[in-house]
């Protein structure tokens, strides 16, 4: 079963170059080692005999992605995903009733009321499927990005004795301590509060919105990871969602203008403020177009390092160009796992074992399932991890 200070032993030795027990291995499921099916019980889906089958061989083989704690501690960042209301205060959203749509179809409404007029952002879910989609984000004309910011920002500082039992895991844990912050991306923030095909025409029509939203997204994410930071919460911080600037969705020049002095300088801040500090960055797309600037802004790792069609470079290749400066999590793609089968899945799982190195290296694949396995994802499954247990070792 589940055994956290191995996992966190074998993902810091990875980070430090060294050697330990056995190359890390990540779910290709959603569901985490550290829990426990059996006694859960869950329904749906995952109450399934195959589903079961493969959360069993998590549990007893796999380890946790970075950030994991058993330990939690008070959260300042908005409930309100991807930042849909950049960090207005909570308390001042309206949560209209959840409207049923039949089918296991649920939508959800949330009402921001502004001086300048009331913002709205609609969430829609199905049963059975482990995402959501929006069907109306707040920020739909110009006028909109000066009701947002007319919200007065306001940081909620939970006690300080809050954080002390985060901090005590932390210092039991030591030079092996996996845990960690989120921190959601600049780019990320702009496409939650606006749909993307709009915000590529603004980048051209609106920039100087642009800037305000990407200035005040600086400020409010610096607020509260300096505070996050002065209680000891790291080391290490994971930034999501920056794939919406990388290449081809936008120019290397907007990854320039709106990534390295935005996410990057959060990054640069964390680092001068904890000498321990990780930053891992979640990116798919061409990431071998990204590695240089990565290096360059001290990013300590990357996932998921997608191979060609998706991605663009080969785990050897990006093993080769990084030397050692980067930890790749890679690069089992999803869509092999979807559609391809067991044989095809343990030559891919061998060839980033015996091409890639196992140096600087976890095992990882590029998604998971949000919905119900089809047998063949069930059969691939086991096979990718069954295939990295006879690959692991050094």
């Amino acid at each position: 079963m589940f055994d956290l200070k191995a996992s966190s032993r074998r993902i810091m030795a990875v980070y430090r170059g060294e050697r330990a027990d056995r190359v890390p291995i990540c779910s290709p499921i959603s569901w985490h080692p550290s829990r426990d099916i059996d006694n859960e019980k869950p329904g749906g889906w995952r109450a399934e005999p195959d589903f079961i089958r493969v959360a069993h061989l998590v549990q007893e083989h796999c380890d946790p992605m970075i950030t994991f704690c058993p330990v939690a501690y008070p959260k300042t960042r908005s409930k309100y995903s991807y930042q849909r209301f950049l960090e207005a205060p909570d308390e001042l959203v309206i949560e209209k009733p959840v409207e049923h749509l039949g089918e296991g179809r649920r939508r959800s409404t949330y009402i921001l009321p502004t001086p300048k007029g009331d913002l709205t952002w609609v969430v829609e879910d199905t049963e059975g499927i482990e995402t959501t989609w929006d069907a109306r984000k707040p920020i739909e004309k110009p006028e909109d990005v000066e009701a947002l910011l007319s919200v007065p920002f306001k940081l909620n500082k939970p006690a300080t004795a809050e954080y002390e039992p985060f901090r005590q895991h932390r210092r039991e844990m030591g030079r092996d301590a996996i845990c960690g912050g989120n921190i959601n991306s600049m780019v990320a923030m702009l496409v939650g509060i606006m749909e993307y095909e709009q915000m590529l025409e603004w980048l051209i029509t609106e920039p100087e919105r642009i800037k305000l939203l990407a200035d005040a997204w600086l400020e409010r994410t610096w607020a509260r990871v300096e505070f996050e930071l002065s209680q000891g919460v790291g080391p290490f911080w994971h930034f999501n969602g920056v794939e919406r600037a990388a290449p081809p969705m936008m120019s290397p020049r907007h990854w320039d203008e709106l990534v390295v002095p935005y996410d990057g300088e959060i990054m640069r801040r964390i680092k001068a403020r904890d000498p321990e500090a990780k930053i891992h960055v979640h990116c798919h797309g061409r990431v071998g177009t990204m590695l240089d600037s990565w290096i360059s802004l001290g990013v300590d790792s990357i996932d998921p390092v997608e191979p060609p069609p998706q991605g663009d470079i080969e785990f050897v290749e990006a093993k080769r160009r990084v030397a050692g400066r980067l930890t790749l999590f890679g690069n089992i793609e999803f869509c092999l796992l979807d559609m391809g089968t067991p044989d095809e899945v343990e030559r891919e799982v061998r060839r980033a074992f015996e091409e890639g190195g196992k140096e600087h290296m976890v095992l990882f694949p590029s998604a998971t399932p949000h919905e119900k396995h089809t047998p063949r994802f069930t059969a691939n499954a086991i096979r990718y991890i069954e295939t990295a247990l006879k690959c692991r070792n050094y």
